[in-house]
């Protein structure tokens, strides 16, 4: 993505009233019969707004100029608030996990029935998302990028590694349980050394059997060396419900490198000028 513009988003008094939906690419084969095979081009909806085609305030016409001159027209992408779709609640809101562990990305979840789409939210507001785990708003540090909707979680606990043994399976002791990892959840390690401790470091693995502080780990180390040192710790496990709650905004651009305006009337409410826009286009944009 090129230049994208976080502050100031798209004026809100403009944006209300827009027209605003999604829309999707679907690829229709028809052949004699008169049947149709239909192909989803695109997984997730993108979002089209049209501000224009209405008439506006000598105001909001110097508002909309500026803004469209300082992005360059279709040059730089910007947020707009949907006002028809910019809230999450915990039953909507997902976090997808990602390839780092303890870093999720915000979604929004749309159901009908059977079926449903995941709708990836880059641009949280700031200030009003809240991250909850089993039903519970997080205590414990994380961190929200507003520019991506990523979200980073710190440990939920940890303790340290008191000894390693390598083999078929992999045992760790550490010097006190971590009272929510049992058969079946993951083990986060860090900090060990050894000439192949590569090979746990900076990984989570499924624990196959826990006695009090001794996790056993679905990991082949055999032959290994790898010492005692770091920490174990635990991130949400496979059993925890994580959702959100918050408000967003839309990343989008203009669709458009020209404006065309006309003047209606210079005796609107208290004397100001009208300005009829035609079709201002806006368009979603792709991380």
């Amino acid at each position: 993505m090129t230049t994208f513009l976080e502050s100031p988003r798209f004026p809100d008094n403009i944006a209300f009233g827009a027209t605003v939906g999604p829309t999707y690419l679907t690829v229709v084969n028809q052949v004699y019969s008169g049947r149709d095979a239909r192909i989803v081009a695109w997984t997730q909806a993108r979002i089209k707004f049209d501000v224009g085609r209405r008439a506006m305030s000598a105001l909001d016409t110097a508002t909309l100029d500026a803004f469209f001159r300082s992005v360059k027209g279709r040059a730089y992408g910007f947020r707009i608030k949907d006002w028809t779709d910019y809230a999450c609640t915990t039953a909507q809101g997902g976090l997808s996990p990602q390839s780092t562990i303890g870093v999720y990305q915000l979604g929004k979840l749309y159901v009908n029935g059977a079926l449903s789409e995941t709708r990836l939210i880059q641009k949280p507001v700031v200030g009003t998302v809240v991250v909850y785990r089993n039903g519970s708003a997080l205590t414990s540090p994380y961190n929200l990028d507003t520019t991506t909707g990523l979200v980073t979680l710190s440990p939920i606990a940890s303790a340290a590694v008191m000894a390693v043994s390598v083999g078929a399976t992999t045992q760790i002791t550490l010097a006190s349980a971590l009272p929510n990892v049992g058969v079946s959840g993951l083990l986060y390690l860090t900090g060990l050394s050894g000439a192949n401790a590569g090979t746990l470091n900076g990984k989570q693995f499924t624990v196959t059997a826990v006695s009090g502080a001794l996790y056993t780990l679905a990991v082949n180390t055999s032959g290994q060396t790898i010492t005692a040192s770091g920490f174990g710790q635990q991130f949400p496990q496979p059993t925890d419900v994580l959702a959100w709650a918050g408000q967003f905004d839309v990343p989008v651009r203009f669709d458009t490198d020209e404006m065309k305006k006309q003047l209606m009337d210079r005796n609107g409410p208290n004397g100001d000028l009208l300005v009829d826009w035609g079709s201002i286009p806006i368009i979603e944009v792709r991380p």
